[in-house]
């Protein structure tokens, strides 16, 4: 199926269109950089109605490529840029929307730099938006790295990571990922021409040859996820950024690495890369194991919240290794409500670190006098652990069942891990919820009426997502 009035590349643009707007957008010492805000939730909200109407066109049951639109790039080389999607990638676009929207409501009183900000945030949303809509290798391969400037931008500008080694080790990092990256898409076009994605999983490599492509793809992916040895200076950079904003973006950058695997993957396995699965098994569930006891044992909210996102992206990324289509399908879902429940998480907790900065009190105690915080944050905590209000619950479980009978062992620690992450979740709401007489904290720095009704919609989401998944699609 061709795409009527091009509804991809439209998709793509509009939020660079909005980028542009908000260039010209006037704020002075009145408006406070509200014209620049305005704009771009303005443009977010307009992609969102498209990509609606994307999955109004769409067969949301087909698992084959739809909506293909080709541009002709190059002659010599002979170069094509093909965009398409199917319901995985097109609801990883709109979650990633979903997220910023979240973000941006965690923003809305921060006049720092406000007009930068939303700049590269509406540059970001572009260009992972075409690396989700990317079929051919060249453009995915574009996108991909395209989406390394606005992040490192936003880091830098709004991360406060006081150690500037880390900033830079983490653009090197990422830019060895893309040169290997690029030699190995160079060596598929060499041999195969211009490639599709669909295609590449089902390519006849052998040899030096296919060692080097599959270790290259490996490593440019795998440098993107805080799994060892790269969880260091991930984990540095992340729970450094007290912009709610600025870290949503940051943690969908793993997001796109899952992606990555899940496009790029042989079809099937062969035997003598076992041995090296079940070493990334176990490099993963250390990692995990590792990351949430520090998370349980840490005092920090911040690290509480990366504690859980690392345990879980790494636990989807053994779910893309087990190699079934049906769990990578689910995990699709699962990634909707579960970025929704971490941009959610991280705006309110960022909301009242800053209440506990603005007051400085400890925030403990809080949620008994902040009703709408106290509804809000409790959900999004009970939906993070697992319980059946999201999409979340029944892909995990899923998803760990099929772990657990690949290898018990390696099974039991990985749900031993999502079980410590949790109860770290679990800390934090109960610190919030236990009274405390000298807290200053009152009913009057509860979140706002547009907030909370936000956090309402957003639950009545996560609430659908259990109920249908794509609860919003109305076949035509």
């Amino acid at each position: 199926m061709n795409s009527p009035f091009a509804l991809l590349s439209l998709i793509v643009i509009l939020p660079f269109l909005g980028m542009l707007f908000v260039f010209t957008a006037k704020d002075d010492d009145l408006s406070k950089g509200r014209n620049s805000f305005n704009v771009c939730v303005f443009t977010i909200l307009a992609n969102i109605t498209l990509i609606w109407r994307v999955f109004m066109v769409i067969n949301e049951r087909s698992h084959k490529l739809q909506l293909k639109e080709h541009f002709d790039w190059l002659t010599i080389p002979d170069i094509n840029i093909v965009f398409g999607v199917d319901t995985f990638s097109l609801l990883l676009i709109l979650t990633i929307h979903l997220g910023v929207l979240i973000g941006l409501m965690g923003v809305w009183r921060n006049t720092f730099k406000q007009k930068s900000l939303m700049v590269f945030t509406l540059l970001f949303l572009s260009m992972s938006t075409g690396f989700f809509v990317s079929a051919d290798i060249f453009s995915f391969y574009i996108f991909f790295e395209a989406m390394l400037l606005p992040v490192f931008l936003i880091i830098g500008m709004f991360g406060e990571v006081k150690k500037q080694d880390l900033i830079y080790r983490y653009f090197l990092y990422n830019f060895i990922g893309a040169l290997l990256l690029f030699s190995a898409i160079m060596l598929i076009y060499h041999k195969y021409g211009n490639t599709l994605l669909a295609d590449v999983g089902r390519l006849t490599l052998k040899g030096n040859l296919r060692n080097y492509i599959w270790v290259a793809i490996f490593l440019s992916f795998i440098s993107r996820i805080p799994i060892w040895p790269f969880h260091y200076w991930i984990s540095s950079i992340n729970v450094s950024i007290r912009n709610p904003l600025a870290f949503i973006i940051t943690a969908l950058m793993p997001l796109t690495a899952i992606y990555g695997f899940i496009r790029f993957l042989p079809t099937s396995f062969s035997s003598d890369i076992d041995i090296y699965l079940i070493w990334m098994n176990i490099i993963g569930v250390i990692t995990m194991l590792f990351i949430a006891l520090i998370g349980f044992i840490n005092r920090d909210a911040q690290y509480k919240i990366f504690s859980y996102l690392t345990v879980y992206y790494i636990t989807y990324l053994l779910g893309v290794f087990s190699n079934q289509s049906i769990i990578r399908y689910n995990i699709g879902y699962s990634l909707f409500g579960f970025i929704v429940i971490i941009s959610a998480l991280e705006v309110l907790s960022s909301y009242i670190y800053h209440k506990e900065i603005e007051h400085g009190s400890s925030s403990q105690g809080f949620l008994c006098r902040a009703r709408r915080l106290s509804l809000s944050y409790s959900f999004m905590v009970i939906a993070a652990i697992g319980l059946p209000f999201s999409a979340v619950f029944v892909n995990n479980y899923l998803i760990l069942s099929n772990l657990l009978g690949t290898n018990i062992y390696i099974g039991m620690l990985l749900i031993f891990s999502v079980f410590i992450s949790g109860i770290g979740l679990l800390q934090e709401l109960f610190r919030l919820k236990q009274d405390d007489p000298v807290c200053r904290l009152s009913k009057t720095d509860d979140i706002s009426l547009p907030m909370f009704i936000l956090m309402i919609f957003v639950i009545f989401m996560l609430i659908m997502s259990f109920i249908r998944p794509l609860w919003f699609v109305i076949n035509e």
